[in-house]
C-alpha cells in the first residue's frame, strides 16, 4: 500500500517552472531538471487547463478534479510526481502564518508518522515471525542487510558534521556519530556464528532498497539537514516486540545464541543511549520551521517510510528464495 500522496493543499508551480507545449506533449523545466509528458489529443485541452490552474494556484485537489474531469484519476499521480521533482509549492497566501518552532514541529511530525504507520499494513516480517513461517535464511538475511546499515552509518552521518549549526547541535551530532562507530562489528560477530566470514562481507552488496534507504540518509545529511534530523527518528526507534520475536524464532530455527545476542545487544545500546530521542533534541534547537520546510520534511519522511517497507519485503523475497546467493557476494 502506498501512503505517499501530495501534501500540498493548494499546489502552485514554483516561479521559474517553464512549460513548453507541443503537438502531442508538454515539456516541463525547472532549473537543471525537467521532464516531458505525452498528451493524447483528446486530453490536450484539459491538460493545458490543468497546468494553467497550477500556474495560478489557490485550488484544492478536489477543485482541480472538478475543473478537469477527464483527468481527475490522473491528477493525484501527476501532482505527486511534480512535488517529488520540486516543481510545486503551496499557495503562499494560505500558509503564511503557520510556521512553528522546532519543538512544536517535532510533536506534529511524530503524530504525522504515527498516522502514516496506521495507513500501512502490519509488518510482514513481524507477522511471519509471529506465526512461525519465517525461514532461517530470512533471519540471516535480516542480519546481513542490517550489517550494511551499521557499516555505512558513520559515512552517512559524516556530512551532517560539516553543516553550520549551533554549538549544542554540533555536540549532539558529534556524540551521536561517535556512539554509532563500530556497531558493524557486533553484526559481524552475529554473521560469523553462521559461517559468513569477514572477507565475504567485504564483497557483499546490499539489496537495492537497503542501498536506497542508506543513500537517502546520506543525501539528507548533505543537502537537507532538517530532514536528516527528522529521519533519525525512523532509524533509531526501538521495537521491543520485534526483537523478542526475533529471539524466539532464532531459537525455533536452531540458530546459535551467538547469532542473535549481538543483534539484541546492538538494539540495547541504541536504547540505553536514548537514540530514539535524538530527533527531539535536535529539533528543539531550531527556533522556526517554515510551512514549506514542514511540507518538504513530511514528504521526504513519507517516501523514506515507504522505502523501509519495500526493503522489508525485498529481504523476505530475496532471502526466502533458495535459488538466490547468500550472502550476496560479487567480485
Amino acid at each position: 500500500m502506498i501512503v505517499t500522496q501530495t501534501l500540498l493543499q493548494q499546489p502552485l508551480f514554483k516561479k521559474g517552472v517553464i512549460l513548453n507545449f507541443r503537438d502531442n506533449e508538454v515539456e516541463i523545466r525547472y532549473l537543471d531538471q525537467g521532464c516531458s509528458i505525452a498528451i493524447p489529443p483528446e486530453y490536450y485541452e484539459e491538460t493545458n487547463q490543468l497546468f494553467k490552474l497550477l500556474q495560478i494556484g489557490g485550488l484544492s485537489l478536489k477543485e482541480l478534479a472538478q475543473a478537469c474531469p477527464e483527468l481527475q484519476e490522473d491528477i493525484p499521480d501527476l501532482l505527486m510526481d511534480f512535488e517529488r521533482r520540486g516543481f510545486l509549492i503551496e499557495t503562499q497566501s494560505k500558509i503564511e502564518s503557520h510556521g512553528v518552532s522546532g519543538q512544536q514541529f517535532y510533536r506534529e511530525l511524530y503524530r504525522f508518522l504515527e498516522y502514516l504507520k496506521a495507513q500501512l499494513p502490519p509488518s510482514l516480517f513481524s507477522q511471519k515471525m509471529a506465526d512461525g513461517t519465517i525461514t532461517k535464511e530470512q533471519l540471516i538475511g535480516y542480519a546481513l542487510e542490517s550489517y550494511h546499515v551499521t557499516h555505512l552509518c558513520p559515512m552517512l552521518l559524516a556530512p551532517s558534521l560539516a553543516n553550520y549549526e549551533s554549538a549544542t547541535t554540533q555536540k549532539i551530532l558529534r556524540d551521536f556519530y561517535v556512539s554509532e562507530l563500530h556497531h558493524d562489528r557486533l553484526i559481524e560477530n552475529s554473521l560469523s556464528s553462521v559461517g559468513i566470514k569477514p572477507e565475504q562481507l567485504k564483497k557483499m552488496q546490499p539489496l537495492p532498497m537497503t542501498f536506497a534507504v542508506c543513500s537517502s540518509l546520506g543525501v539528507f545529511a548533505y543537502q537537507h539537514p532538517l530532514t536528516f534530523k527528522a529521519a533519525l527518528l525512523l532509524f533509531e526507534q526501538d521495537d521491543k516486540m520485534f526483537h523478542e520475536l526475533f529471539k524466539q524464532q532464532c531459537h525455533a530455527k536452531e540458530l546459535p545464541t551467538e547469532f542473535y545476542k549481538p543483534m539484541l545487544l546492538h538494539a540495547g545500546i541504541n536504547e540505553e543511549g536514548e537514540h530514539e530521542d535524538i530527533t527531539r533534541l535536535l529539533l528543539a534547537e531550531i527556533s522556526y520551521v517554515s510551512p514549506q520546510e514542514q511540507l518538504t520534511v513530511k514528504k521526504n519522511m513519507a517516501i523514506l517510510m515507504e522505502s523501509m517497507v519495500k526493503r522489508t519485503h525485498e529481504i523476505l523475497d530475496y532471502y526466502g528464495n533458495s535459488d538466490n546467493e547468500i550472502p550476496r557476494c560479487f567480485g
